[in-house]
Formats: C-alpha cells, sequence, structure tokens
C-alpha cells in the first residue's frame, strides 16, 4: 500500500438508506428518462417506485442517521459564500456530509425528482389528468431533472479531481477517504 493510502482515515457518512435511495433512483432515472417509453405501464411503474424511494428518503430526512437528515446538511447564505470565498482561494473545504454547493445541488434533485413523480403521478389521477397541460408540467419537470443530473455528474468528477474528494466512493461504501491532517467540515 502506498504513503498516500497509509495516510488517510475513513470516516462514516452515508448510511445503508442513503446510498441505496441513491443507487435505485440512479437505476429508475436511467429507466424512465432514456430506455422505457414514456406513458408506458413499465414507465409508470418505475415513477411509482421512486414516488416511494422519494417518501422514504423525505422521511428519512427526518429520523435518519446524522448525515442523512435535512437539519446536517442544508446550507446557509452564510455557508454558502465561504465556501466560494475559500475555494477561489485554493482553500478548499473539505466536509464529511454534503459541501454548501452539494446541498444545494442536493434541494434542486430533490425538488425535480418529487415535481416528475408528482406530476407524473398527476398525469394519471386527479382533476388535471390526460390534459396536455399535466403532461407538459411533466416534461418541464423531466428536463429539468435530466439538467441537474448532469450537472451533478460533472461537480462529483470535478470535485473527486478537485481534492481527491473520492465520492462514488463513499456513496458505495458509506466512508469518506481523508486525508489524516485535514480538517473536516461538518456543516454546510
Amino acid at each position: 500500500m502506498g504513503k498516500t493510502m497509509q495516510n488517510n482515515r475513513e470516516i462514516k457518512v452515508w448510511d445503508p438508506v442513503v446510498r441505496v435511495f441513491h443507487w435505485a433512483t440512479v437505476l429508475l432515472c436511467v429507466l424512465n428518462l432514456f430506455i422505457l417509453e414514456e406513458g408506458a405501464r413499465n414507465h409508470r411503474y418505475a415513477g411509482y417506485a421512486l414516488a416511494g424511494l422519494l417518501a422514504l428518503r423525505i422521511v428519512w430526512g427526518f429520523i435518519g442517521s446524522y448525515h442523512a437528515r435535512f437539519t446536517q446538511w442544508l446550507p446557509t447564505p452564510t455557508g454558502v459564500i465561504t465556501y466560494l470565498k475559500e475555494t477561489i482561494k485554493g482553500r478548499h473545504p473539505y466536509y464529511a456530509g454534503q459541501n454548501p454547493l452539494g446541498s444545494l445541488m442536493i434541494l434542486l434533485l430533490l425538488t425535480c425528482l418529487v415535481g416528475t413523480a408528482a406530476s407524473g403521478i398527476m398525469t394519471e389521477y386527479g382533476p388535471l389528468s390526460g390534459t396536455h397541460r399535466m403532461e407538459e408540467i411533466h416534461e418541464f419537470f423531466a428536463k429539468g431533472l435530466q439538467v441537474a443530473i448532469f450537472v451533478h455528474v460533472l461537480a462529483v468528477i470535478a470535485l473527486d479531481r478537485l481534492v481527491r474528494g473520492d465520492l462514488v466512493r463513499a456513496m458505495i461504501t458509506g466512508k469518506k477517504r481523508v486525508p489524516a491532517d485535514t480538517r473536516v467540515v461538518d456543516r454546510p
């Protein structure tokens, strides 16, 4: 094992519920956005599964483990500004959970996911079901979700290269590798 690996420590960040939610959401989004036929039965079932996952994640955001709770990762305006200033100065802060910009991205992704799932259900049920307007709203959220996913993936790649964040591995194992002498910030 190289010197770099020996000088790292691991910190537990993402619990199994967060990780399963993340990767199941990835799978369902890939299926519904790129593979399954829009409006088909299996598209709807994948959407219902996603809606169920979102309900679980929202509940888990209130009762889950430390880093899963909304109160621990919702960013403050001051936190976002400080993070940007420090990053521009080359003193990129290392966050145990989400950094402030990552927190904003998660809020955007969750908003698009909830909007897409809810509007998808409402295209089938409710007062606007079957209307062109509801389908347009569903498509608006789905397109917004695609853009947010693209930006999210680019940001993960950039952050991994910038500070060796090891984010994909952390979302698989639940643990982040941190250089031993690195100060870790706990909240955005």
